[in-house]
């Protein structure tokens, strides 16, 4: 953190895994949730990153605290694995406290009717008043969304179906980034592909925290072409060209198990090290909490 800024997010990890939960015992050290991130804002606002099942467990944390701060809730896209523990927030059956959630897909009509959806039969059974204290907001893609003293931007990535990437920034500028599901694409050298990661790389330019897609390993990504995901030396070499302060790998793989998840970070590390760069570099665990 540069000298002379004080505390400015407090973030913690409640779900780090990708594509579908994977608990068990070899996923104990990383944790088997899907993808969830609470901020927390110097002035206390809560934002929420994603809803997948490590929701569940956040919104319990919230209740055991008597915490009535407005929960806003920021969708980097609409896959399953994103949104399955909405239905399971226990916020939303709170009358105490205020739950909006935006996307970042780019439907934003469409939102109320998945939203509802969701929390509705065959999908939920009827809960009275679930629905009516979730607040839907449209969110254009241009315009940053305001949660007190932060702005959420975000920028298109590359995945099917559309997703984003998302920044918060403060008073003192971008402090941190969250890329879920972003394929980089290194190997893609078309116009269009090398034109979309410069946009990105600036997008990004000098995040104190950047969260990223690390699902692959760089020896599985021919078979993935498209899929929309990343390996964690690209996600590596994204964050040494945007100058990134820290980069948590993140979206770990349904099948990828702790001691493997560990050989992928130290594999990041050696990248950085070569690079003569001072970029940390770690992999995220359900309860990691890091501040910005």
């Amino acid at each position: 953190m540069p000298s002379g800024i004080p505390l400015r997010f407090r973030i913690r990890f409640w779900g780090t895994r990708g594509t579908c939960p994977s608990p068990g015992p070899r996923t104990i050290r990383y944790g088997g949730n899907t993808p969830c991130v609470e901020v927390r804002a110097a002035d206390d606002s809560l934002l929420i990153l994603d809803a997948g099942t490590g929701i569940r467990a956040l919104g319990a944390q919230l209740m055991r605290d008597g915490d009535s701060e407005p929960a806003r809730i920021f969708l980097s896209h609409r896959h399953s694995d994103h949104v399955l523990g909405l239905s399971h927030f226990a916020p939303l059956l709170s009358q105490a406290r205020a739950v909006d959630i935006c996307c970042g897909d780019g439907a934003s009509a469409s939102l109320r009717p998945f939203v509802d959806a969701l929390l509705s039969p065959p999908m939920f059974p009827t809960v009275d008043g679930i629905r009516r204290r979730l607040g839907v907001h449209d969110w254009e893609p241009a315009t940053a969304r305001a949660v007190g003293t932060s702005h959420v931007h975000r920028f298109a990535a590359q995945h099917p179906g559309e997703a984003a990437v998302l920044r918060i920034d403060d008073a003192h500028g971008p402090a941190l980034a969250y890329a879920p599901d972003n394929e980089l694409a290194y190997a893609d050298a078309t116009e269009a592909t090398a034109a979309w990661r410069v946009q990105l790389t600036s997008f990004l330019r000098d995040v104190p925290v950047l969260i990223h897609d690390a699902t692959y390993l760089d020896s599985e990504l021919p078979k993935h072409v498209g899929w929309g995901h990343s390996s964690q030396l690209e996600a590596t070499r994204l964050a040494l060209a945007c100058g990134a302060g820290m980069l948590v790998l993140f979206h770990h793989h349904p099948d990828r198990d702790d001691d493997a998840v560990e050989r992928m970070v130290q594999e990041s590390r050696a990248m950085v090290t070569a690079a003569g760069s001072a970029l940390r570099v770690l992999a995220a665990w359900e309860g990691l909490t890091i501040t910005a």
